[in-house]
């Protein structure tokens, strides 16, 4: 039976001091939301509400949860040239990021995100700048200068692949890399998987569909401890609302998740992998961080729409009473 932990999330926040450097890599996305009752069959045809365009991305939601609870850190989240593009640098010269403009690479990526009755989603994504990564962007970052460094399995795949994995050397064992494959885990090279397994220290923070990609297996324990196994690493397994599996040294107990009222699940992983980091890098033990990383991916499923992390105080205010 595996132990399950509990924790005071007043307690944890009053905590959020950064005495450890976080690197955030990948890319900022302009999110198109539709809602709509299911997805149509196919052939058919389904009426959808529009509900807006919003700045997201899996990178630049990671990084909203560590702007709202004022912790620094540092993106490379590359921004090119189009439609897109001013979208995403109007954004963040509105939450004053730093602007890293690629020229002649293209315009950013855009992901038509579609949110069913049941408050699932399902993305429909068209690339842009983010896939083509250059090395020397990553190098002129000096990724051995800090403790944490977040990467998206969506800069992963393809030629991107061998792109961070040249960028990230200078980081070697110094580093932990903090890796969320996300939905993309069935697509990355298996390969690539074993080089950067074999170059870092590499911690996986994945679903239990995504972990069941990456291993082969389908129990979210069993998958843990694999992925624990193979890395030497600790490893992280989400569960939604029943919490997530963190699995050290061949040992896994349950943080316990919160139970909401779910308006869509999009950038919920994300966030989750940002309170993850907050906890880390505030010298958190990575079950106290899972723990906060799991009020946040709560905290952002039951609200609208992609970076929408909540503030210190916003996220008190919504389990009050609730957690201790």
């Amino acid at each position: 039976m595996t132990e399950t932990l509990t924790f005071d999330l007043p307690l944890l926040l009053e905590r959020l001091h950064p005495g450890k450097q976080v690197l955030i890599i990948g890319s900022a996305f302009a999110d198109l939301m539709l809602k709509m009752p299911r997805l149509p069959q196919p052939g058919g045809d389904m009426p959808a509400q529009y509900q807006g365009v919003t700045i997201g991305g899996c990178s630049f939601n990671t990084a909203d949860v560590l702007s709202k609870f004022k912790l620094p850190f540092e993106a490379l989240l590359p921004i090119g040239e189009g439609m897109m593009a001013e979208l995403i640098r109007a954004e963040f010269v509105k939450r004053g990021y730093p602007l890293r403009i690629f020229l002649d690479c293209g315009d950013n990526g855009w992901c038509l995100t579609l949110v069913e009755g049941n408050a699932e989603r399902t993305f429909l994504t068209i690339a842009g700048i983010e896939t083509r990564f250059e090395a020397e962007w990553i190098r002129e970052m000096h990724p051995e200068n800090y403790d944490f460094i977040y990467m998206s399995g969506y800069q992963t795949e393809g030629a991107n692949a061998k792109v961070m994995l040249d960028g990230l050397q200078a980081a070697g064992q110094n580093s932990v890399i903090f890796y969320d494959t996300g939905p993309r885990a069935p697509h990355i090279d298996p390969a690539f998987l074993a080089q950067l397994e074999q170059q870092h220290r590499v911690l996986y923070s994945v679903n239990a569909d995504e972990a069941a990609a990456l291993t082969g297996r389908s129990d979210p324990k069993q998958v843990a401890l694999d992925l624990s196994a193979r890395t030497h690493e600790p490893c992280i397994v989400t569960l939604g609302e029943k919490g997530a599996l963190v699995c050290e040294q061949g040992h896994c107990v349950l943080v316990p998740g919160f139970k909401i009222e779910p308006v869509d699940t999009v950038g919920a992983g994300d966030a989750h992998s940002g309170g993850v980091l907050a906890g880390l890098m505030s010298g958190f033990s990575l079950q106290e961080a899972v723990y906060l990383g799991n009020a946040c991916a709560a905290f952002v499923s039951a609200h609208a729409g992609a970076a929408c992390a909540a503030r210190r105080e916003e996220l008190l205010q919504f389990f009050q009473g609730s957690v201790r």
